[in-house]
């Protein structure tokens, strides 16, 4: 623990060297071998972490310029989110809660709300940033975070790194949706937040490319990595779990079950979708009910596990009847880059 007092020469000289000085160095002895901006922040930190999993350098010049240069001329984006240092509060006593304080600093208790709402941020400012958003060959998604937020004497930081495609429906559809629906009827035009974890991440297909414990004293343990040969795409969580998720809708969930049990989607039999759904238009009535869609997502979790319905098959076809209504009344206003790519939109 550093013994220094606040107001002090000798902590203001101790502080800059060890958060600005030594950070410097090393990130710029780091960034001779990465390529990336050798500016030490934290998106900048993943930056160079993505470079060292993925093999791929930076262009060298941070926002303004591309995360990664890829083969072929092709490069890809990388979004980084931390939620380690974010304030937390005592539950006890409402007095604010550093991330490095396993309790309150007023009243020595341990019952802390650590804060884990930090989020990816997506920027499509214009109609040129709108057009340009499936140029990337892919998406790396980098999330710092407790090990175990809810034990405040637990200080252990996970980092983690997913690969999304963005031509994987869920991640394109989606972006046409948050320009041409949620921005433009937005007055702040806020930038799209992608949540971890979320239903929306879990359909853009996410390949989980690196994982890894920092561990309170500094060791890393490493349990994902690419010459590990141990990636894996990140699947979606039991259906039910998503029971909240304002996305998903009655009629959205309706037409994907009936797609999926009506041998629709290729190398799935038919198996009596009809009479299945309709003894749950009887039990549920109109389908209106929150428990009415806790009850069909079980009854798709049910047949996904039985007839071993892909995670793929099952986001795409998530992501076409949540979104292709949405977005197919205002295909004209769709990009051409976009639609070359997506002839159902054209």
């Amino acid at each position: 623990m550093l013994n220094y007092r606040l107001q002090t020469l000798e902590a203001s000289e101790a502080l800059i060297k060890d958060l600005y000085v030594d950070l410097r160095t090393k990130v710029n002895a780091w960034s001779e071998i990465t390529q990336q901006t050798p500016q030490a922040r934290m998106g900048y930190v993943g930056q160079h972490l993505v470079s060292v999993v993925t093999g791929y350098p930076g262009g060298k010049s941070g926002a303004r310029g591309y995360d990664l240069v890829m083969n072929n001329g092709g490069y890809g984006e990388i979004k980084t989110c931390y939620r380690v240092d974010q304030l937390g509060v005592c539950l006890n006593c409402k007095t604010v809660v550093s991330s490095l304080e396993t309790s309150c600093s007023a009243c020595g208790s341990t019952n802390i709300d650590r804060k884990d709402d930090s989020k990816w941020l997506i920027s499509l400012r214009n109609e040129t940033e709108f057009a340009e958003v499936i140029e990337p060959i892919k998406y790396y998604f980098v999330l710092f975070e407790f090990l175990d937020i809810y034990d405040s004497s637990n200080n252990d930081i996970k980092a983690t790194i997913w690969e999304v495609d963005s031509l994987n429906k869920g991640f394109a559809y989606c972006m046409v949706d948050y320009y041409l629906n949620i921005r433009a009827s937005s007055k702040s035009k806020a930038p799209f937040n992608m949540w971890p974890y979320e239903f929306k991440f879990a359909l853009t297909k996410p390949v989980l490319i690196y994982k890894s414990i920092i561990k309170t004293d500094g060791s890393i343990n490493t349990l994902v990595f690419p010459t590990m040969n141990n990636t894996y795409e990140d699947e979606l969580k039991p259906l039910v779990d998503y029971a909240r998720a304002t996305t998903i809708t009655i009629d959205s969930l309706q037409k994907v079950i009936c797609r999926l049990m009506d041998g629709s989607i290729t190398g799935y039999s038919k198996m009596e979708p009809l009479n299945l759904l309709e003894k749950f238009r009887v039990q549920m009535g109109s389908l209106t009910t929150s428990s009415s869609k806790r009850e069909l997502l079980n009854l798709l979790e049910k047949f996904r596990v039985q007839n071993g319905i892909t995670n793929a098959d099952l986001c795409d076809t998530f992501a076409e009847e949540i979104y292709l209504p949405l977005i197919i009344p205002k295909k004209s206003d769709i990009p051409t880059e976009i639609k070359s790519k997506f002839p159902e939109l054209a």
